[in-house]
């Protein structure tokens, strides 16, 4: 063989490696859903518009609706929604891949929490989507014992149960499909707190100037009686951190107040950047009701305006150690006499 015809087939042979690999790699972009649960949902998420969690005896937990600008809860007087716990979900789904096949019979499904949600005694959660090209319906079981990133599922309709990579958080009640956040303003932001108990006295707590060693800021009690001294040194620093990460329990239309609530408490917290912060908490019979309003001044405007129009128009329930603090009266904070 002559240089001329060495140097054709060696580039003959550099043109079928690279269709080789063409090939190689096309074949790898195709394939890229082979083994997943729903194949092609993950570029379908954007599309999804209502998702609906089901529980035993096909009661609904909870159904989430996109709308123009965010996702509500419907049910729920269509309150904002978890958007992170929704995102973490469909993710899961999208990204579910087989790991093995598992039980087709009926009888066994109990055992991986796959049954049917009509059943009354259904474990699992069935979460159904819909808005993207055609609507999918998942059963989704136990986690594996002992490994929670693997957990049991089946297609609704079908018999087969597979045992899929993925970990689902999808709750047993609408409340946890909420957005739980409902301030975070932290202590070292707080100027002063002010608590007004209706016909009662009013508990002042203002801003320490000295730092306590640790670095954490410190609040003093205001207007303590005579002879009297507060339980310990720092009691009033968890009245001035209430609104840090502040969560909900539940949440009502103001409709729940009734025609005449009586007067609240008033907790008034005023930031050293001139946010103005106002809980007003109802007792009710069935518990204790707060609603919320802000103002500001300066570069707080924006952030009252923005607080405003988030929990306005809204009645919360909070964890009980948060609605202690925002309620507490002089007394409570005294050492006995």
């Amino acid at each position: 063989m002559n240089r001329r015809s060495f140097s054709l087939l060696l580039t003959a042979l550099a043109v079928l490696a690279v269709l080789a690999g063409i090939g190689l790699y096309g074949g790898r972009q195709g394939s890229r859903d082979a083994g997943l649960l729903q194949p092609g949902l993950k570029v379908q998420l954007n599309d999804i518009q209502r998702i609906v969690i089901t529980g035993k005896g096909n009661d609904t937990i909870a159904t989430l609706e996109r709308g123009a600008s965010a996702w509500t809860v419907a049910g729920r007087h269509n309150y904002p929604a978890d958007v992170a716990r929704i995102r973490k979900n469909l993710l899961a789904l999208a990204e579910a891949r087989i790991v093995e096949e598992k039980t087709s019979n009926p009888d066994f499904y109990d055992r991986l929490g796959v049954q049917d949600p009509a059943s009354a005694t259904a474990s699992g959660v069935q979460l159904t989507l819909s808005g993207g090209k055609a609507p999918i319906s998942v059963i989704v079981g136990q986690p594996q014992p002992g490994t929670p990133d693997l957990t049991y599922v089946r297609r609704a309709g079908e018999a087969q149960s597979w045992l899929v990579a993925a970990q689902f958080d999808l709750g047993k009640t609408s409340s946890e499909w909420l957005d739980r956040v409902v301030a975070d303003i932290p202590a070292t932001r707080i100027q002063s707190v002010t608590i007004t108990q209706p016909g009662l006295e009013t508990l002042r707590i203002t801003r320490s100037v000295d730092q306590q060693p640790d670095g954490i800021t410190a609040f003093q009690v205001a207007d303590l009686p005579a002879g009297r001294q507060l339980s310990y040194a720092g009691i009033a620093n968890g009245v001035a951190a209430v609104l840090a990460d502040l969560q909900l329990e539940d949440v009502q239309t103001r409709e729940v107040l009734g025609a005449n609530p009586g007067k609240p408490v008033l907790a008034r917290f005023v930031t050293t950047d001139g946010l103005v912060v106002e809980a007003s908490a109802w007792r009710l019979p069935d518990g204790t009701r707060i609603t919320f309003s802000a103002s500001g001044e300066g570069a707080a405007e924006e952030e009252a305006a923005a607080l405003n129009a988030r929990l306005g128009g809204w009645v919360y329930t909070l964890p009980v150690y948060k609605t202690e603090q925002l309620t507490r009266r002089l007394q409570e904070l005294l050492a006995p006499a």
